[in-house]
């Protein structure tokens, strides 16, 4: 969804959907090391290729991850 003007339709309805996620780790402890983005990275782009969606950022620190 990249692109500004990709509307989708469903059967009775016309949308276009953004989304914003932040994952954050119970207490906000360092749980994120660079493998770990890493592999949180691949998942996550699977997840959004399996939706038919585009990950267009993702940010990681030690707390935690972000998605757009």
């Amino acid at each position: 969804m990249g692109d500004d003007n990709d509307i989708r339709h469903g059967r009775h309805c016309v949308f276009k959907m953004h989304c914003h996620l932040v994952f954050v780790a119970k207490y906000r402890r360092n749980v994120f090391d660079g493998d770990a983005i890493n592999r949180l990275g691949t998942i996550f782009t699977k997840a959004c290729t399996d939706f038919d969606a585009q990950l267009i950022e993702m940010d990681g620190e030690a707390a935690d991850t972000a998605l757009r």
